[in-house]
């Protein structure tokens, strides 16, 4: 199974276009909220290319998700989302209301959140903690971010150059 695990997409439609580019053939897609606002202003073009893979993708909502958002054919409203991958239990939210300073109680094997822009991947006390950054405005001097999981293994790639920065078999 290959997963695609995107945060802070801002609206980038370019930079999703580049992501999609560089990874072909996935099964799901992960996105830790705010999609469409804050950038540019191809909305349209991004929601349609998102729509295009609707049965493909689980969303929560960020804290900045508050436009545009009736263009989007799947679900994106929820605070937070339980879902497996390869059997692990992943609980996946945006971070502005559960982070790693207000973990969930929530029985999970992997934990995603977005909102800091900056990329993480760390194992805890047999768990791991993801986030992806943002394909569109990176902070914390990090670069476009993006993460794949394929074969049991998450790869924390850099969006320009396509490169791995981390990885990590789980």
């Amino acid at each position: 199974m290959k997963v695609l695990i995107l945060s802070d997409i801002h609206g980038g439609y370019e930079n999703l276009l580049k992501v999609l580019d560089n990874e072909k053939d996935f099964d799901l897609m992960l996105i830790m909220g705010d999609i469409l606002s804050g950038y540019g202003n191809n909305y349209k073009e991004l929601a349609s290319l998102l729509n295009s893979f609707n049965t493909k993708i689980i969303s929560v909502r960020g804290n900045c998700d508050n436009s545009h958002l009736d263009l989007l054919d799947f679900n994106y409203d929820n605070p937070y989302v339980l879902t497996s991958i390869d059997n692990k239990i992943v609980f996946m939210t945006h971070g502005h209301l559960y982070n790693i300073h207000n973990i969930p109680t929530d029985n999970y094997d992997i934990y995603i959140q977005g909102h800091t822009h900056v990329p993480v991947m760390d194992l805890v006390d047999g768990k791991l903690y993801l986030n992806p950054g943002s394909i569109t405005l990176p902070r914390g001097m990090s670069n476009k971010s993006y993460i794949v999981y394929n074969d049991n293994t998450f790869y924390l790639k850099d969006l320009e150059n396509n490169s791995i920065i981390k990885e990590i078999h789980f």
